[in-house]
């Protein structure tokens, strides 16, 4: 697979809620068959597909999306598709951005796709605006921003500070920040903090923790040709072996040496 992927900032006013705008084109030279994979991140997506054929079919599944508009809410789990847009521009959230973008609940959509048109009705119009200059990236960008920018005015009551902070905080830590410690520093108690995570992001401030301990597991695996498992179970605070690897192919679909023999072949 050949990716042409662009990169674009957020607004000033938008950039305390969202990471960027990728525009992802996926060109296959050999194997079109080529499952898509996709693993949990600290991040939400909605996605406008470029595609006339807006579908994704997830393998196992038997159910298809087409949305042109489509929110992914945050994964706790590897998902695969065989069916799917190659091309498609995204908004990247930060975990807590959408909730202060969208004003829902976050935890109506962990795990889920969802068209956005449900969600808001308006949309309607600016999914055919897109669809306009859905060949010009940066105009594509350009019109989803006005709008997000327009919800950022009616959600401005909506406070994500308290999540905002202790979302840093599990980042930092690497997702090994105790979840009592993490209460005592945003002054509220553990069974509160998880209702704001669930309302928030999506999943309990021990689920995200998972998520981002995971997310730097994958990065340590990436950046080291030799791995001593037995020592990266400790440095990520894992009870033994058999919990890590039992958790890792939850996330990620298959043991850690196949992960990391995977990523060999691909250098």
């Amino acid at each position: 697979m050949s990716l042409n992927n662009q990169f674009f900032m957020a607004h000033p006013a938008l950039q305390p809620y969202i990471d960027g705008y990728l525009y992802l084109d996926m060109n296959f030279s050999c194997d079109t068959g080529a499952p898509l994979n996709i693993y949990p991140v600290t991040s939400t997506q909605m996605s406008f597909v470029i595609d006339e054929q807006h579908i994704f079919h997830e393998v196992g599944v038997d159910r298809i999306y087409q949305y042109p508009l489509c929110f992914l809410g945050l994964l706790d789990h590897s998902r695969s598709f065989d069916v799917y847009p190659k091309e498609l521009i995204m908004v990247i959230f930060k975990p807590y951005g959408a909730f202060k973008l969208f004003g829902i609940p976050q935890r109506y959509f962990s795990n889920e796709a969802t068209d956005v048109q449900l969600l808001f009705p308006e949309i309607k119009s600016l999914t055919e605006q897109l669809r306009e200059v859905a060949k010009m990236p940066t105009a594509v960008v350009a019109r989803l921003e006005s709008w997000l920018l327009k919800r950022l005015i009616n959600t401005e009551k909506i406070n994500v500070n308290s999540v905002a902070y202790a979302c840093d905080q599990i980042q930092k830590s690497r997702g090994l920040i105790r979840i009592a410690e993490l209460s005592r520093q945003v002054g509220m108690s553990e069974t509160n903090l998880g209702v704001q995570f669930r309302e928030k992001v999506g999943f309990s401030a021990k689920a995200f923790s998972r998520i981002v301990r995971f997310n730097n597991i994958n990065s340590f695996i990436t950046e080291n040709n030799a791995v001593n498992w037995q020592e990266l179970v400790y440095k990520f605070d894992f009870f033994d072996q058999n919990h890590f690897i039992k958790e890792f192919k939850r996330f990620y679909g298959c043991t850690p040496s196949q992960w990391h023999a995977g990523l060999s072949q691909d250098l």
